[in-house]
């Protein structure tokens, strides 16, 4: 089989004759990214072969279209595009900067939440009567009485694969202690001799771009880890509708998008453990939160119906499955609990992030905004809550932008311009503050901070077009033949070797990404007659990191005093926390569930009016008359 090795770090992998070079990239633990999913239509995953380290004819010949998205000078320069090539033998090469997928994102924030600690798991420890004592019973049954006497129960259920486990352990039959993990003080999970008190459990975000996994102390309600990852199912595609349109063209790659998944899972919580001194026998729990199309994909039901009218999921419960079942490496017997779904676009995570608002949530008028490749919106006005979903596309992941990256270290999160009419950034810097200074391209919040600056300086429009070339020395346009462009950093002092820019596409792609999430807000709240809100809250990654006032600058949410916004960082993982840690939030979780009224844009006649309208980067003040 061929050998596939990776420069600077001499991963490998050995691939079969004629895969994509995009699938033995992740077979060995590399991220490229793609964000067409594999198409050959972005030309995001750029690699460069080393011609030393690679045999003649190891891949197949560049052809025309792959030509044609290589960037200038690129074919003499030995790049070529890892989903538009196949492995024919031994080679070497390398990712640049700006072509990584991001496998230990370090930008998932979290709130550190006090919750009385109330598992849905426990550990009790007990005495069980020898074989010798009265009234002889089998050593089930012994062990049954003595637990349920210990959790001051009637009973307790102890599944006869639970006891075949327990009796491969050297003596079983002769321990008179036992350590018994329970679920909902009723069925036993797991038994072994002697005695154990630690417990713990996972809490894990599955986003479409970035997973997080914490892993908790269940008794003293702490995180005792935290692991973050890109998801590795990028190959498929940035965005949920490629990794359905994969699935559709090929039945099989739902099995290997949900393996892919579950290895990645595995390696973040195996490696928080490892680092925390903690065994995987003692995790007893777990709670899994994320979009309705990883939900459905982790649990291995085919998510299609999501990706077409009427937008319907296969299943939308909460449900609970033994990890053994997912492959999940933590206790083989442990209750999994995804969480609720509550429409076609609007999942577990949204709940979760419902999940962590207090009681001032439900009191006045509040907007919950998540914004990712899909935008999420949760009002509570009066008591009430309507959500409603909007497609604003990756734009805001840093994906279908010439010089997008994820928001990792080198990556351009903010932009100004200086009154001299000096452009200024500021990228993401390693965790130590070492590194390389130099940027890579921009993330999303470094989109929208640029689009901002830009359009309060007169580069940008409100109509979202660029001013004249020489209005600044920095815009250019009909380059390589393409339309005009910013510079936001020259070439000798990026990371790439290459210009960093925002293109007049980049700038588009923003204007239908807000329009799309303005629109929906904008009849989310004319629907329940609201003229004034009180908070908007800013969930997940990309919110944490967005200035208020570049948001009210171009328009993205409605007009509000700048104090009235606060971004609440990853809301998903610290509603998942919050169920993992209590019983109360899983039921609380359901019944939101229930409560939670969905507005469905795709059916509204005055969507597509608002839609054009909020093309307009500014605030539109006259937005709810309008609506």
């Amino acid at each position: 089989m061929p050998r596939v090795t990776f420069h600077p770090d001499s991963r490998a992998a050995e691939v079969r004759r004629g895969e994509r070079l995009l699938a033995a990239a992740w077979k060995a633990g590399v991220g490229i990214k793609s964000v067409c999913g594999g198409r050959g239509k972005c030309g995001s995953c750029l690699v460069e072969v080393d011609p030393a380290g690679t045999a003649p004819d190891a891949l197949t010949p560049l052809t025309d279209e792959e030509r044609t998205l290589l960037p200038p000078g690129g074919e003499a320069n030995g790049y070529r595009l890892a989903c538009m090539c196949e492995v024919r033998g031994d080679l070497a090469l390398s990712v640049p900067p700006e072509s990584q997928a991001v496998r230990s994102a370090p930008r998932k924030p979290y709130t550190v939440t006090q919750v009385t600690p109330r598992p849905v798991v426990s550990r009790v420890c007990t005495e069980v009567p020898g074989a010798y004592a009265e009234p002889l019973r089998p050593l089930a049954e012994r062990i049954r009485g003595a637990v349920a006497s210990a959790a001051r129960r009637k009973a307790v259920e102890l599944p006869v694969a639970v006891l075949a486990e327990y009796s491969a352990r050297p003596g079983f039959d002769g321990a008179r202690e036992v350590t018994a993990v329970l679920y909902q003080e009723r069925r036993v999970l797991d038994l072994r001799p002697g005695r154990a008190t630690s417990l713990y459990g996972a809490a894990i975000d599955v986003g479409t771009t970035s997973i997080v996994a914490f892993l908790c102390d269940l008794a003293e309600g702490t995180i005792v880890g935290m692991r973050t990852a890109g998801n590795p199912q990028a190959i498929y595609g940035e965005d949920v509708i490629s990794r359905m349109t994969h699935i559709q063209k090929d039945p099989e790659a739902l099995a290997e998008m949900r393996r892919l998944l579950v290895a990645e899972l595995n390696r973040l919580i195996a490696e928080a453990a490892a680092d925390a001194g903690v065994s995987s026998a003692d995790i007893g729990d777990a709670v899994v939160v994320g979009n309705p199309t990883m939900q459905h994909i982790l649990l291995g039901v085919n998510p299609e119906p999501l990706g077409r009218a009427p937008y319907v999921p296969v299943w939308a419960d909460g449900v609970e499955v033994e990890a053994v079942q997912l492959g999940l490496e933590i206790l083989p017997y442990a209750r999994v609990f995804v969480f609720p779904s509550i429409a076609g676009y609007i999942g577990g995570d949204t709940l979760a992030a419902v999940l962590t608002r207090g009681p001032e949530f439900y009191r006045g008028t509040h907007l919950l905004v998540d914004v990712g490749t899909n935008g999420e919106v949760v009002l509570a006005h009066d008591g009430r809550l309507t959500a409603t979903s909007c497609a604003t596309g990756p734009v805001y992941e840093g994906a279908h932008i010439r010089c997008g990256v994820r928001a990792a270290p080198g990556a351009i999160e903010r932009t100004w311009v200086e009154p001299s009419g000096r452009i200024r950034w500021a990228a993401i810097r390693e965790a130590d503050g070492k590194g390389d200074p130099r940027p890579i391209g921009l993330c999303g919040s470094g989109v929208i901070s640029s689009v901002a600056a830009f359009v309060a300086s007169g580069l940008v429009g409100e109509d979202g077009a660029f001013a004249e070339a020489g209005r600044h020395a920095q815009l250019r346009g009909n380059v390589h033949g393409n339309a005009a462009e910013l510079v936001l950093v020259s070439a000798p002092y990026t990371r790439t070797g290459r210009d960093i820019v925002l293109t007049q596409q980049d700038v588009r792609s923003v204007q239908l990404g807000k329009s799309a999430l303005r629109a929906g807000i904008e009849i989310l709240l004319a629907e329940s007659g609201v003229g004034e809100i009180d908070r908007i809250y800013l969930a997940g990654t990309f919110g944490n990191h967005l200035e208020p006032e570049d948001i009210l600058k171009i328009g993205l949410v409605p007009p509000v005093p700048v104090e009235r916004i606060r971004s609440i960082g990853n809301a998903a993982g610290d509603g998942a926390r919050m169920a993992l840690f209590s019983r109360n939030h899983r039921r609380r979780a359901a019944t939101l569930a229930r409560k939670l009224r969905v507005l469905e844009l795709s059916t509204r006649v005055d969507f597509q009016d608002l839609f054009v309208t909020h093309t307009a980067l500014a605030p539109s003040p006259e937005a709810f008359a309008m609506a």
